[in-house]
């Protein structure tokens, strides 16, 4: 049997035509090297909404500076992007997968306090590891907090005297500060209270209130130093002038009148 020839014009008119090809964006014609480097130029003329194009296809491609730019934006909103921690974390933690410094110290805090992410202390302790693998001294400063206040893992002073010396050597002040805790108590390492003097001392350099206060201890007492009332004074007045903490400095204006 033979069929009508107009059925078949029918069928093949019917038929699904094939797919266009996908021709690649001007963006994705970059590598995402390039797309990175013009999306940042673009960026500092302001021109976001196509610094934000360029950022994306580079970023989509794996580029971790890219990624955490993305990332950047959405946490601090101030950018082409709203505010948005859930859409921030993936960005982030594909950037600090590859190992970006700035997303390493982002994307543990991110965990810890649970923003765009289900909050982990255990995930952010890990990332932590890594960021403090890196040799950075915050990273290592924070790392000592966590076996020091038993975050994630068992309390070990011993061990979080190891990250605050690490820290404390590239002078960040609050591992100086309890290095000088730890050694004038001998805990976590061995007492002494001229090394406690010494980290103290680094600290208060650094102007970190409670080592502005210890030192004035140490003074008063003669601790680590020789008994000095009027350098006491001097650090007790150094502590009682500084703003960050009301605490700190209620203390030292106590010690001031008992001084007197």
């Amino acid at each position: 049997m033979r069929v009508p020839i107009i059925l078949l014009l029918c069928l093949a008119g019917c038929a699904t035509p094939p797919a266009p090809v996908q021709q690649p964006s001007e963006y994705d014609q970059l590598t995402p090297e390039q797309a990175w480097q013009r999306g940042i130029e673009l960026r500092d003329t302001n021109q976001l909404d196509e610094a934000l194009r360029h950022l994306r296809s580079a970023a989509e491609r794996g580029h971790p500076e890219a990624q955490f730019e993305i990332g950047l934006w959405y946490m601090t909103g101030d950018r082409a992007l709203p505010r948005d921690f859930e859409q921030a974390a993936p960005w982030v933690e594909k950037a600090a997968a590859q190992g970006q410094p700035d997303a390493l110290a982002y994307i543990w805090q991110l965990y810890f306090y649970g923003k765009g992410v289900g909050q982990s202390d255990a995930r952010a302790l890990t990332w932590l590891q890594r960021w403090a693998g890196t040799g950075n001294p915050e990273a290592a400063y924070r790392l000592g907090l966590f076996h020091y206040e038993g975050i994630a893992t068992p309390v070990d002073h011993e061990k979080a005297a190891v990250w605050f010396k690490d820290a404390g050597a590239e002078g960040v002040a609050g591992a100086c500060y309890y290095l000088g805790v730890m050694h004038l108590e001998g805990d976590g390492v061995q007492q002494n209270d001229e090394d406690a003097h010494y980290w103290f001392e680094r600290g208060a350099a650094a102007g970190h209130p409670a080592s502005l206060l210890a030192m004035g201890d140490l003074n008063r007492d003669g601790r680590g130093t020789k008994q000095d009332l009027n350098q006491a004074r001097q650090w007790y007045q150094k502590a009682a002038e500084q703003t960050e903490d009301a605490d700190v400095r209620a203390a030292a204006q106590e010690r001031l009148k008992q001084l007197k």
